[in-house]
């Protein structure tokens, strides 16, 4: 099945849709809602449960989302040519990746966070050898911060676009001065609206609770959860291992953007160790790289019956999670 995508075609694009409900199908059979007692911080997060109270029609648009997701993934994976193949591997992984915590697949803060994070990778990734590149380094912080205001943990992902500015470009002050006003912009848009109608900006209670503490690890979910969240670590690990693999035979160009998705997984890190955010939510983050890397990988091996048997592991572990098939 994963063969489907290999070629990178509209329709295969197009397929990433059904594709995607289908192997989250459990979602809409039994469709559960976030529970909003995890969000913590979260200014705009709150706002949106407001109005999204409704399981299925959240797990609907978890869906949707997915899908823009996968095709920002794929854009990126193709666009940035970091592979020396043309498929639609990385976006299909993406979906499996996101899709393999049953306790965390729905329409999650992290979950709608990708979204700008993505958004966020892909214009730092085209700032790379443009010379008026203003316009990309602005929406890079203006994207980063809109994430970290829907999932905090993700504002150590504003020194990532510091560091990772830094390794692409000369970084002028003026560039620095200008992804600035984009990390400041959203926050301060949302401080005049909330002036407006006389609400707090913030609480400030929620900073002790979230900053600096052991991360919470949860000791009474299935095996299922913990051997999902186990493989993909491992998966990451792996490629991590095989750095020098993935850049044999790439160009100077690219390797600087794989390079910046290596750097990428370890904010992923970073940010689960600053903040006290649940581990079983917060491993989507490294659906990210995961993916890209992932994606790599598959597109230019031969073997291509592992990363068949892969898709087909990915898919049964997922079903199993969703449907509960193994109660314990």
């Amino acid at each position: 099945m994963l063969e489907l995508f290999r070629r990178n075609i509209f329709i295969n694009s197009l397929l990433l849709l059904p594709y995607i409900f289908l192997v989250r199908i459990g979602t809409l059979l039994m469709p559960q809602s976030y529970n909003t007692e995890f969000i913590q911080g979260s200014i705009i997060y709150s706002a949106v449960y407001v109005y999204l109270d409704n399981p299925l029609v959240q797990n609907i648009i978890a869906g949707f989302l997915i899908f823009i997701q996968a095709l920002i993934v794929n854009y990126i994976f193709l666009n940035q040519k970091i592979s020396r193949e043309s498929t639609q591997f990385a976006g299909v992984f993406y979906v499996l990746f996101v899709s393999l915590i049953a306790d965390s697949a729905g329409l999650t803060p992290i979950l709608i966070a990708n979204t700008f994070l993505l958004a966020g990778l892909l214009n730092i990734l085209n700032s790379y050898k443009n010379t008026n590149a203003t316009a990309q380094i602005f929406n890079a912080g203006f994207l980063i911060a809109i994430a970290a205001l829907i999932y905090i943990p993700y504002t150590v992902f504003v020194l990532f676009g510091i560091v990772s500015l830094l390794q692409l470009r000369s970084f002028k002050l003026i560039e620095k001065i200008q992804f600035l006003v984009g990390i400041i912009t959203p926050a301060f848009l949302i401080f005049t609206v909330k002036y407006w109608f006389d609400q707090p900006f913030i609480e400030a209670a929620f900073l002790k609770d979230i900053f600096f503490r052991w991360p919470e690890i949860s000791l009474d979910q299935r095996i299922i959860e913990y051997v999902t969240i186990g493989l993909i670590v491992f998966i990451a690990l792996i490629w991590v291992l095989l750095m020098g693999y993935i850049e044999d035979k790439k160009n100077i160009h690219a390797r600087k953007k794989i390079r910046i998705i290596y750097v990428f997984m370890v904010f992923c890190l970073f940010a689960y160790l600053v903040f006290n955010t649940r581990l079983e939510e917060h491993i989507l983050s490294l659906a990210i790289p995961n993916a890209l890397l992932t994606g790599i990988i598959a597109s230019e091996s031969k073997n291509k019956l592992f990363f068949e048997l892969l898709h087909f592991v990915l898919i049964i572990m997922i079903f199993i999670g969703q449907f509960n098939l193994i109660p314990f």
